[in-house]
């Protein structure tokens, strides 16, 4: 078997960084601002796996690369070609894709395979490989995920270098010159939208009036005595939901539920909400108040008192979760304007709630209601409880109003767009085709507007903004909301949800990518259009994410505005659910054996039919997301108990996926852990929180495959571990991930065997294999001790047993005597205290601020490893002063960082997260580190050459 890169080592820092880049909100224009997918596979780790998946790793070829020496130079050549694919905005950037491309061509006879991804979900894997120059499958059951991976693959490419049709930008550019990349395409897109803008202005602007400041609003409230008289362009109104007061003394007068009165908490620009009471009439309002508040707690909590419990504004007593309950489904659920966000020009103001406001809200007669049910059980929370059922029940009237009108005006200007293309010259056929697809890319436009403009969207105090439903995988409920003007809000209104889409538009197509193809494959099912393919998928999880329930909210839509263009895909109702692969009991009466079931079962049966489908010259690759970097806590009093679950089920899903990949006959070949939480350099230092996403590489296993039995396993483990960890230590994987990179080898060997048996005859489980690589894992990097010099040895058996708090000295002196040195030895070595019978290692910020490894007459790597981490993690020296010392260390550097691993495992072991944080800071900077020390280097040599 030829190893492929990937199933050798990867420049994972480098890969992390790029992820966690292209995970972040706020980073311009990219592909996912083209609709809204959850848990987005980032690309960068996507385009990294396909090319690693290729290309050969060196030592495949010791002909060419007789020596390690030899393949590590060759293996840094292929990181480097990784790390200029992890470059930002690379779709501008056609030369790194060619050299990837070019490289690629050498490992398979000239031609590169097909890719497949069988979940294709929100499109990663496929887009980064008809990037590449693959041809691209993306299959899923999920009409949505299907639909947008037919914009990347089929729409924008076939489009690509055209001009644009509209009327407006041709005379500009003079009407028949070919366009650049998706660059026609998204003119045409933008122009027909605001075309669809100033339309809907017209026929339902009635509904957005702006607030009128007057003298009155002024006399209460000073801060809007600049604006007597002015009209202002509203931004949003505030909402809250009122419920029945359980008090009778209230005589059923409904009081409002807020999570927060906070309008703007930015320090400096405060904005809050103050209510009047009158509890002889039981009435509330409330004034708005700017300035910093006395209580801010108070301004925080708002009516709030618990998860989803509440005070009564006009009596103070409690209401409860049941209470809210029992009024929403019986329909008692009401909602109160207290406050307007407008727009001066120059900022926000803050107006309190008028009466015209509030009845022109209610004026909305929609035409259209969309149908379906919301799941009263979902993972991450759901609004169903409290008796929003139906998807129409999201939306205010106004807003079910405004999104029916937007829905129907992309309709009308097909009528448009066809007329013009036909006048720049497209035959009939392609006049249609194009139509089409300007019209899909209006109604993704629509559907972000969606996202923004319903009864669930919250007011960000923070940010002074609107906050979109799916900012988590849930349909949570939310008490006080923002109602954004669809028609100008700075974030909600169509034309900046038109904007997103566009600039997405403009950032899918690279010089070179191929055409490739979306299809409507239920995985778990025999299918016969595509064969020998190399296949890279980011399956569901388990029960983490009920992606079909979720995107019933973004079905209904297109289904009205486009469902004639794309018959197959919105053939029924809603989103099918019965064959989707994810454990949900609620789909099995409650029964989590059931659901078990019904996900293993798929999986197996999916791996099985995908194990025959692939090109075996390549390992299949599997993403498993061991945590969800999107993880809020939500309203619903639920919730808490539904993440315990999911923590839980964690686990359970990461051995069902081995299981159902050993079981349909893979041997894993590797795995590797990928962070790509915003923050993943903050996490992987300060936090021993799992890694964002586990990459699994497997390959077939051979037909007659042995058999083995404990006994010979865990001695293989024992011999071939410590090889393969070496190498993973070379990739500089961060101490925190290590466990689980170790698991890649540790299943290989385990997964090669048709079975390996216990001794009472049984096959020994995925659970127990795990169980035992973890053991032999810290028992090798035991072994490895062997390297350091004799006093470290002692202070790693030390600190194993009591870290840097006191022992006994008599307990110490008799250890010294294994570890063949001595107490007096180690003090003169500067690394322990003693005192009145006690022995203690010296903190790192204890050891001495001058120290010079070239004059220490008792050099230990204990020491050096102390006095890097001194300077980096607890001094914050800098990297700079840290690579100093790295650079007059010399190769006693790496045994610095081995050790630092050995610590880490240790400090793991005994929960002493404080101390754990800093050895993998350490080795998280260690690439930095060890380039800064080679400039160093390369400085005093410049330096002596000179003089």
């Amino acid at each position: 078997m030829t190893r492929k890169l990937i199933e050798v080592a990867l420049p994972l820092p480098e890969i992390n960084d790029a992820s966690a880049y292209d995970k972040m909100p706020g980073i311009g224009a990219h592909p996912k601002g083209i609709h809204h997918w959850w848990a987005r596979l980032p690309l960068p780790v996507a385009r990294a796996v396909l090319f690693a998946s290729v290309v050969d790793d060196p030592s495949s070829h010791p002909e060419k690369f007789p020596t390690e020496e030899a393949q590590e130079a060759e293996r840094e050549r292929l990181f480097g070609i990784v790390r200029r694919m992890m470059s930002k905005q690379l779709h501008k950037h056609p030369e790194i894709y060619a050299e990837a491309r070019e490289e690629m061509l050498k490992y398979c006879d000239g031609k590169l395979p097909p890719v497949l991804d069988p979940f294709a979900g929100g499109g990663s894997i496929p887009l980064e490989a008809a990037r590449l120059g693959f041809e691209a499958y993306a299959a899923d059951l999920n009409p949505v995920a299907v639909l947008l991976n037919k914009c990347n693959l089929e729409i924008v490419p076939r489009w690509a270098n055209h001009p644009p049709v509209n009327p407006e930008t041709r005379e500009k550019i003079g009407g028949t010159e070919g366009g650049n990349g998706a660059d026609g395409l998204a003119a045409d897109v933008h122009y027909y939208g605001q075309v669809i803008l100033e339309r809907a202005r017209k026929r339902i602007g009635h509904l957005y009036p702006p607030v009128k400041v007057t003298a009155e609003m002024a006399a209460e409230h000073p801060h809007l005595q600049p604006y007597v008289g002015k009209e202002l362009p509203v931004i949003a109104w505030i909402w809250a939901r009122t419920v029945p007061s359980p008090n009778p003394a209230a005589r059923g007068a409904h009081v409002p539920l807020m999570s927060t009165f906070w309008l703007s908490s930015k320090k400096g620009s405060e904005a809050w909400l103050e209510p009047v009471v009158d509890r002889a009439q039981n009435t509330w309002r409330f004034l708005v108040r700017t300035g910093a508040p006395k209580d801010r707690e108070a301004v925080k909590a708002g009516t709030k008192t618990g998860r989803a419990q509440f005070r009564c504004l006009l009596t103070g007593d409690p209401i409860s979760d049941d209470h809210i309950k029992k009024e929403g489904r019986a329909g008692r659920l009401g909602q109160r304007l207290v406050a307007i966000v407008a727009d001066t020009g120059r900022g926000r103001v803050y107006v309190p709630a008028t009466t015209s406001h509030e009845a022109v809200a209610g004026q909305g007669e929609p035409s259209w209601r969309p149908g379906g049910e919301i799941p009263p059980k979902l993972t991450g929370g759901t609004c169903a409880l409290y008796g929003l059922t139906k998807m129409g029940d999201l939306f205010t009237p106004r807003q079910l109003t405004a999104m029916v009108a937007l829905s129907d005006l992309i309709w009308e200007v097909r009528a448009d767009v066809r007329q013009d293309a036909l006048a720049a010259g497209l035959s009939e056929a392609d006049a249609d085709a194009y139509t089409a697809a300007i019209v899909t890319f209006l109604a993704l436009a629509l559907d972000r507007c969606a996202d923004f403009n319903n009864a669930l969207c919250r007011w960000e105090a923070s940010r002074v903004e609107i906050k979109n439903l799916f900012a988590r995988q849930a349909i949570p409920m939310v008490w006080d909301f923002a109602e954004g003007n669809p028609l100008g809000s700075p974030r909600s209104g169509f034309d900046v949800c038109l904007e997103r889409v566009v600039e997405g538009l403009e950032h899918v197509y690279a010089s070179g990518s191929n055409i490739g193809h979306a299809r409507p494959i239920d995985a778990a099912r025999p299918w016969d259009e595509i064969s020998s393919v190399l296949i890279s998928t980011d399956p569901p999880y388990y029960d983490n994410i009920g992606y079909a329930a979720l995107s019933d909210f973004f079905y209904v839509w297109l289904r009205r505005t486009i469902g004639d263009l794309y018959p197959d895909l919105f053939a029924t109702i809603l989103v099918p659910k019965e064959p989707e692969l994810v454990a949900a009991p609620e789909r099995f009466d409650g029964d989590k054996r059931k659901a078990k079931e019904h996900f293993e079962q798929g999986f197996r049966r999916a791996f099985a039919i995908l194990r025959e489908k692939m090109d075996q010259r390549f390992p299949l690759t599997v993403y498993y997301a061991f945590k969800q970097d999107d993880v809020e806590s939500g309203e619903d009093g639920e919730e808490n108990e539904q993440n315990e679950e999911a923590r839980i089920d964690r686990t359970t899903g990461w051995e069902t996926m081995l299981e159902a990949l050993i079981g349909t006959g893979f041997q894993i070949t590797a795995t590797w852990p990928v962070r790509a939480s915003q923050k993943w350099r903050m996490n992987a230092m300060e936090t021993n929180a799992l890694a964002s996403y586990i990459v699994i590489a497997c390959r077939p296993r051979p037909e007659g495959a042995p058999q083995t039995d404990r006994r010979s396993f865990v001695a293989e483990l024992k011999r071939e571990l410590p090889v393969a960890l070496r190498r993973l230590r070379q990739g500089n994987i961060a101490p925190v991930d290590f466990a689980q990179a170790a698991i890649g080898p540790g299943m290989a060997i385990y997964s090669k065997y048709r079975r390996v048996l216990e001794a009472s005859g049984r096959p020994m489980t995925v659970r127990t294999a795990l169980g035992l690589i973890n053991q032999v894992l810290t028992e090798v990097l035991s072994e490895q001790e062997d390297e350091f010099d004799n006093d470290t040895r002692w202070a790693i058996a030390w600190f194993e047993q009591h870290g840097f708090f006191e022992g006994d000295f008599g307990n110490a002196e008799l250890l010294s005597k294994a570890k063949a040195t001595s107490v007096n030895g180690l003090v003169e070595a500067g690394i322990v205290a003693t005192r009145a019978g006690g022995v203690r290692l010296l903190r790192p910020e204890e050891l001495k601020k001058d120290w010079d490894p070239a004059t220490d007459k008792r050099f230990t790597v204990w020491e050096a490893t102390h006095h890097l981490l001194r300077l980096y993690w607890y001094e914050k020296a800098g990297e700079e002063a840290t690579a100093l010392l790295l650079q007059r260390l010399g190769s006693y550097g790496e045994l610095a960082r081995e050790l630092a691993y050995r610590l880490y495992n240790v400090c793991e072991k005994r929960n002493w997260s404080q101390e754990a944080q800093g050895y993998n800071a350490l080795v998280v900077g260690w690439p930095e580190l060890a380039r800064l020390s080679r400039i160093v280097v390369s400085t005093k040599q410049l330096t002596l050459e000179t003089t």
